[in-house]
């Protein structure tokens, strides 16, 4: 009996272990509308892409393919969201780019209006 039932449960834990990997592109998606990345922590995605390439590295030395097909789907959708916030704050193969958060002015917008905003945040009120 309980050989039946962990067939079902198995298949189930890997679709939800692949929709939530899925997920994460909704934070890529937020990004490319806002055309900035400075909401996010650059380094959470690198550690969360991270845990899914280790995840996967353990899951082909074992053979185990529900493991494989979660932690491939986790390791591309976390990559992709951290290229997304990377080269939303410069180069993807400069990283001393990366610490800069600045908007990309969207078509319509004035760039002077982002640099007095980027200017004046973290100032306190008079």
């Amino acid at each position: 009996m309980f050989t039946s039932a962990s067939q079902p449960l198995g298949t189930a834990a890997a679709a939800y272990g692949v929709l939530v990997a899925l997920a994460v592109l909704l934070q890529a998606r937020q990004m490319l509308a806002r055309r900035t990345s400075r909401e996010v922590s650059g380094r959470f995605f690198a550690s969360y892409a991270g845990g899914y390439a280790l995840w996967l590295a353990y899951g082909l030395s074992s053979g185990n393919v529900p493991l494989i097909v979660v932690d491939a789907a986790g390791l591309l959708c976390g990559g992709l969201t951290l290229a997304v916030a990377l080269s939303l704050r410069g180069s993807l193969v400069r990283p001393a780019s990366w610490t800069s958060c600045t908007a990309i002015p969207v078509s319509g917008e004035d760039p002077a209006s982002l640099r007095l905003a980027a200017a004046t945040a973290g100032k306190k009120p008079a």
